[in-house]
C-alpha cells in the first residue's frame, strides 16, 4: 500500500488520484518547520509515516536518485539526474 500525501485536498496516491513519489519529513528541525509552515493544516501531527508528495515541490527542488544492480559487475550503482 503506497503512502498518501498529507497536504489538504491533495489526492496523490488516493484511489483514482495520480500515482506520485512521496517524501518523509526531514529530521532537520529548521527544514521540518519550513515544511510545516508551507502546509495549510493546523491539525497535522507528523509521524514517521507522514508524507508529502512531489506535486508540492518545484521541479528543481528535487534531486531524483535511482539505484540499480549491474549484473555484469555485481555492483549497485546510484544515478542522479541533473
Amino acid at each position: 500500500m503506497p503512502y498518501k500525501c498529507c497536504v489538504t485536498n491533495c489526492v496523490g496516491n488516493y484511489g483514482k488520484g495520480p500515482k506520485v513519489h512521496v517524501f518523509s519529513f526531514p529530521l532537520n528541525e529548521n527544514c521540518r518547520k519550513r515544511w510545516l509552515n508551507a502546509i495549510p493544516r493546523s491539525d497535522l501531527v507528523v509521524t514517521k509515516n507522514t508524507r508529502v508528495c512531489n506535486l508540492h515541490f518545484a521541479e528543481d527542488s528535487i534531486i531524483w536518485e535511482s539505484t540499480f544492480h549491474d549484473e555484469k559487475t555485481g555492483l549497485i550503482k546510484q544515478m542522479k539526474p541533473r
